[in-house]
């Protein structure tokens, strides 16, 4: 046999690392290759890679006889035959067979691996690979923290402005004092202190623009910040805040900082606490609202239309007051006050968006609509804007005749109104279950 060729390795071998894209890192079928390394280790230590099974099994010729040198001697040994066989025991104690037996060479036993095959014990373990057990293979889910609550976040960010806050403060007491005061060869004074105390503003100020930031964007109500101050506001206060950190940064911290340098950190702080103050304040008008909705809760068992009127009134403070309410049944003319003062579909997009407000899920609101009413036309499409908006936010499917409401038909008013009347029991049950969960 010839040993001219290379040996060919079998077995485990130490997996290279392997780098991953982001947005594969936390897949499943990336979490799962790590278990490759322990795969390997495990096959070539119970010998399931040493070219005895699997493909790389030796092949044998199918009318091949059996090779009896593979067995145990001791199987074929005269002492394990039964006393039965005399003829076979006379023939093994027969000199002639045992002459005949060892006056050939002596027999070789058949090699149990390939020539070109390392035993996988010679390998030198790599001892940072722990060797495969029962709770190697087992899937297990990485539990996920939960997102901080927003007054988590807020208390974050009032302890990142007063830290922010109490160095610009000293900064400010230490250039007082070597105004009216000064000695070269005080240690709070010269190019090292300054590039010290620029270093510990700089940390300060960049915790909290990043505490700030978060708040900003992991807000429940972004509409109510909004509502305080603008986007564009925040963004510009925020950016002149960085600016001035990287031309203090960018000049090594000279001269320590300056008189309109502090003054605008010092105010983007302040803007910071009178937005949080203000929302507070917003918070706390909103819980008195809602403990003056009569509608929220108690027995209104033969009168609910009296408590989806009362829904109308409180929902949209800044209308006009409602007219009252006259049974289709009873009335003398159609439409009634209340129900014209819905005709044109104007009030019905107003109640709509001022729902939306309300609710804590704040999307599907009506952003175009027609304020001049004088075109039916434009009655009409306020109308079907509002269906609408009612299938798509509240999922509830409303049946109005839209030309008959705004031409005056009176067989389409008993169906308006029981329209306007399914579209508040919607729309109450929705508040009310998002309010009590909370």
């Amino acid at each position: 046999m010839s040993f001219d060729k290379p040996p060919k390795r079998r077995g485990y071998s130490r997996p290279q690392g392997t780098d991953f894209a982001a947005s594969a890192r936390q897949r499943e079928s990336v979490l799962s290759l790590g278990s490759i390394s322990h795969l390997q280790y495990y096959f070539a230590r119970t010998g399931l890679l040493d070219g005895k099974g699997g493909q790389l099994a030796r092949k044998r010729h199918p009318k091949a006889t059996l090779d009896l040198s593979s067995l145990d001697n001791s199987l074929l040994s005269p002492r394990l035959v039964s006393d039965g066989d005399s003829s076979y025991a006379s023939m093994a104690s027969s000199p002639d067979l045992v002459a005949q037996t060892f006056s050939e060479e002596p027999i070789v036993e058949s090699p149990t691996f390939d020539h070109d095959h390392f035993d996988s014990d010679e390998y030198e373990v790599d001892p940072d690979i722990l060797p495969p057990t029962t709770s190697t293979y087992i899937h297990r889910e990485k539990p996920l923290p939960k997102p901080p609550t927003i007054e988590e976040l807020k208390a974050t960010l009032t302890q990142a402005l007063d830290a922010a806050a109490k160095v610009l403060d000293e900064v400010v007491s230490s250039e007082t004092l070597s105004s009216t005061k000064p000695d070269p060869t005080s240690p709070k004074s010269g190019q090292g202190w300054h590039e010290i105390q620029g270093m510990q503003v700089l940390d300060v100020m960049t915790l909290a623009i990043q505490a700030a930031k978060v708040y900003y964007t992991t807000h429940e109500h972004p509409d109510r910040l909004d509502a305080i101050k603008s986007e564009k506001e925040i963004r510009s206060e925020l950016l002149s805040v960085m600016e001035v950190l990287k031309h203090t940064a960018t000049r090594n911290f000279a001269g320590g900082y300056r008189e309109d340098e502090l003054k605008v950190m010092t105010s983007w702080i302040d803007s910071i606490r009178t937005m949080l103050r203000r929302e507070e304040e917003m918070e706390a008008a909103e819980k008195v609202e809602r403990k003056s909705w009569v509608w929220l809760k108690g027995d209104w068992n033969g009168r609910e239309i009296e408590r989806e009127l009362a829904f109308l009134s409180s929902i949209d403070s800044e209308a006009d007051p409602l007219p009252p309410w006259t049974s289709i049944d009873s009335a003398k003319e159609l439409p009634t006050p209340f129900l014209a003062s819905f005709q044109n579909g104007l009030r019905l997009v107003k109640l709509h968006n001022a729902s939306v407000k309300k609710s804590r899920r704040r999307f599907g609101a009506i952003g175009t609509f027609h304020t001049d009413t004088q075109k039916p036309y434009r009655c009409a499409e306020n109308l079907r804007y509002w269906i609408k908006a009612a299938e798509l936010r509240w999922e509830v499917m409303l049946k109005v005749d839209v030309k008959g409401v705004v031409y005056n038909q009176p067989e389409v008013w008993k169906d308006f109104e029981a329209a306007i009347w399914q579209w508040c029991r919607k729309v109450r049950e929705e508040i009310t279950a998002e309010w009590e969960q909370s």
